[in-house]
């Protein structure tokens, strides 16, 4: 990696938390990503947000990380949305492994 770092901020909005991650997300900071997506998915909230506009780098272990969160909520009664990221490299990864459908 040579950008930014990681970072992973959750923070409550009224019935909304959004779920910011910024920087780069890979190998060694997808599990932090994991947890604060399934420790806000235990809560009662009614939205969940996860906003990607500040990924600038993702790596196909986070990527399963959203993939997966974008599963479960499917099946848990929809309450999970992304905003997508502004940078070519995330949305080329997402492009090219057929995955768009899923953060829509």
């Amino acid at each position: 990696m040579t950008g930014k770092p990681g970072e992973i901020d959750t923070r409550r909005e009224g019935e909304s938390v959004t779920v910011a991650v910024a920087g780069e997300i890979d190998v060694t900071t997808a599990g932090e990503l994991d947890a604060a997506i399934r420790e806000v998915e235990e809560t009662e909230i009614s939205r969940i947000v996860v906003d990607l506009s500040d990924l600038s780098f993702i790596d196909s272990t986070a990527l399963e990380v959203l993939l997966r969160a974008s599963i479960r909520h499917r099946q848990d009664g929809n309450r999970l949305s992304f905003v997508p990221s502004k940078h070519d490299s995330v949305t080329t990864l997402i492009a090219l492994t057929c995955t768009a459908e899923m953060f829509e």
